[in-house]
């Protein structure tokens, strides 16, 4: 049989669910005698790779891999000896038109009988995990109460609380439930070692968590969920696995027979293990694959929470580490425990990917170089499913691009960037100040399951976010607010510009000892508690912010600056168009001013007007200025939304 090249350059080898890694791999498809033909796992055609490379690459190198699913039994990993050049990459793509999956799963193919009205039960004895996918979808293990959250009556230690009558009961397997919590901006997943039914209290094991149960954080009485337990089977999708004699229960959403029923077995997929300093695996390029099915685990005593913010639970589904000017195009990654992706390295491309229904959140980025990595054209959407501090994108040192991403439906935040050090993050942030630029991307829908978030959530120094179309940011169940944008902890050296942000708790929220941050040429709309927050604890100072050239407009009573005390005025407010649709402007926290009449007396924005922007449809979110706008007066510039997003 012939192969089929596609006009493309260099050394192909072929990879098939029909293959054999005994073949040559040369052919697209077995020959008749079925004596060659391509090689059946990706592991084979690396190696074979390795084997050209000791005689010297002079052409670059294609592995196409046909349609079709691959389990594998163990992660996919590369080093500096599979590395390509500038002048000879290595690619691993997808045979074109053709759709390969790399699934970290296994058929459950057991022997399944009726337990109870459509509950049905198999054994998968010595097989523990802690996610069951069926026809491409993750099922939900089954909790009580199967959606909303109760709230704890009062806490009694760190790690024990008293519950509301009828919430806990002594169910089966009760050592193996796990309640999962939540603090505001993260959550702590513990495990029940004693149950008090008199007393209505439960004691959990102590994973050494930096968030108790009694620490609320800015959120309100913690709220909580039991998962894990055999009584929380309630409606088809549902289901439960007693670890301790391999019983899985599922209630089929179909007959069982149609159905394709997967658990995972692996939690990675695939490693780039680069070495120290300079040995880097490099010039490698993925394209056109899904890559799915891996699983989560618990630590013996729980998960302590992350610390902070972020949820980075190791290992992601993808690891790149020490890493340089490799890519990753086309893919799509999706029903994984952890992140997606996790990147350590430099001038790294990923390129027009769709990541989601991940257990933690997307994109880790780190990054130790001068040269930036690039996240691009990527559609980032429902993350965080078992650690709901999750972000979509998380840059936890160093710069790079976010540019042109779609993200969406996430449990914290869209984007977030460069937080500290915390207990379970030891890693050094060493790279903090390295350029970070963030525009063009569409985020919407955030923190749908946690609070104290953002659109776009950024700390520390030399970032510009321009340019981005951010909308429907609400923190969940209306606690600690949600943000647009939020210049979080000692953001410094900042700029944001051209973004139009509506729908949110409050708009922009510039947080404390933020210094060297400007606001200009941006459209904020409608935050429901206020548009701008300048807050800072009694002892902190903002310096050198600016607000210039923005319009803010909103159609509800509420506040147009909220202010902690006088050290959190900005430098300079001028030149902006304020209006709002419901009544008078007002502004609260400094002593005498109030109305806007007041705030002009105390020197700030003496330039600037109330009165309509001229929106062109906003009842239709259409927030392009008429001609006649007199924000054209002030020297406020259009933005153009055009280019945003994956557009």
């Amino acid at each position: 049989m012939s192969n089929k090249t596609f006009g493309m350059k260099g050394i192909i080898f072929f990879v098939s669910t029909d293959g054999d890694d005994s073949w040559s791999g040369k052919l697209d498809s077995p020959n008749a005698d079925k004596t060659d033909g391509p090689f059946a796992t990706i592991t084979r055609a690396r190696d074979a790779i390795r084997e050209l490379k000791k005689q010297s690459l002079s052409e670059p190198v294609t592995v196409m891999i046909r349609g079709g699913k691959y389990f594998l039994d163990e992660p996919v990993i590369f080093n500096k000896a599979d590395s390509g050049t500038k002048d000879c990459p290595i690619t691993y793509m997808a045979y074109p038109g053709e759709k390969p999956i790399i699934s970290g799963g296994r058929r459950i193919e057991a022997d399944w009988k009726p337990y109870k009205d459509s509950i049905m039960v198999c054994n998968v004895k010595d097989w523990n995990f802690n996610q069951l996918f069926v026809n491409g979808e993750r099922q939900t293990r089954a909790r009580i109460p199967h959606d909303g959250y109760y709230y704890i009556e009062n806490a009694v230690s760190p790690t024990s609380f008293k519950y509301k009558e009828g919430e806990f009961k002594r169910w089966k397997n009760l050592n193996d439930v796990e309640v999962v919590f939540y603090h505001s901006w993260n959550e702590t997943r513990f495990i029940v070692s004693e149950l008090n039914e008199d007393e209505r209290t439960v004691k959990f094991l102590d994973p050494k968590a930096r968030h108790v149960i009694s620490w609320e954080g800015a959120g309100g009485p913690n709220r909580y969920y039991i998962d894990n337990v055999f009584e929380g089977l309630q409606q088809p999708g549902d289901w439960y696995l007693d670890k301790n004699t391999g019983d899985l229960y599922y209630w089929a959403i179909d007959d069982i027979g149609k159905l394709e029923i997967i658990a995972p077995v692996l939690k990675e997929l695939v490693r780039f293990e680069g070495g120290l300093k300079e040995q880097h695996v490099q010039y490698i390029n993925i394209s056109g694959i899904t890559f799915c099915d891996t699983d989560w685990t618990l630590p013996e005593n729980g998960y302590p929470d992350c610390g902070d913010v972020g949820d980075i639970v190791h290992p992601s589904a993808i690891t790149w580490d020490n890493v340089r000017y490799c890519s990753l195009v086309d893919c799509y990654i999706k029903n994984v425990g952890t992140y997606g992706l996790e990147i350590t390295g430099y001038g790294n491309m990923i390129i027009n990917n769709e990541i989601c229904y991940t257990g933690s959140g997307g994109v880790i980025s780190r990054n130790y170089d001068e040269e930036r990595n690039v996240f691009s054209y990527n559609h980032i959407h429902h993350c965080g499913s078992i650690y709901p501090s999750a972000v979509g994108i998380n840059v936890d040192d160093g710069g790079g691009t976010i540019s042109h991403n779609l993200i969406h439906d996430i449990t914290h935040s869209g984007v977030y960037t460069r937080h500290w050090a915390t207990e379970s993050q030891t890693i050094e942030r060493s790279n903090q100040e390295q350029g970070l630029l963030i525009e063009y991307n569409e985020i919407y829908n955030v923190m749908t399951d946690i609070n104290d978030g953002a659109g776009i959530f950024i700390r520390d120094s030399n970032i510009i976010v321009r340019n981005n179309l951010i909308h429907d940011c609400y923190a969940y169940g209306g606690r600690c607010p949600g943000w647009g944008i939020y210049l979080g902890c000692e953001t410094r050296d900042t700029i944001v510009e051209n973004n139009i942000v509506y729908r949110a708790d409050e708009v922009i929220h510039v947080w404390y000892s933020d210094r060297n941050c400007i606001m200009e040429n941006n459209i904020f709309i409608d935050g429901r508690l206020d548009q701008i927050n300048y807050q800072n604890p009694r002892e902190r100072i903002h310096e050198n912010i600016k607000l210039i050239r923005n319009i803010i407009y909103y159609t509800k009573p509420s506040h147009l600056f909220i202010f902690s005390h006088e050290k959190c005025l900005p430098s300079e407010s001028d030149y902006n168009v304020f209006f709002c649709t419901a009544g008078d402007i007002t502004i609260r926290g400094i002593e005498g001013v109030s109305s806007f009449a007041d705030w002009q007396a105390k020197g700030f924005d003496k330039n600037s007007i109330v009165a309509d922007p001229m929106f062109i449809d906003p009842k239709n979110d259409n927030y392009n200025l008429k001609p006649e706008s007199p924000a054209f007066k002030l020297g406020f510039k259009k933005i153009d939304m055009s280019k945003v997003g994956r557009r």
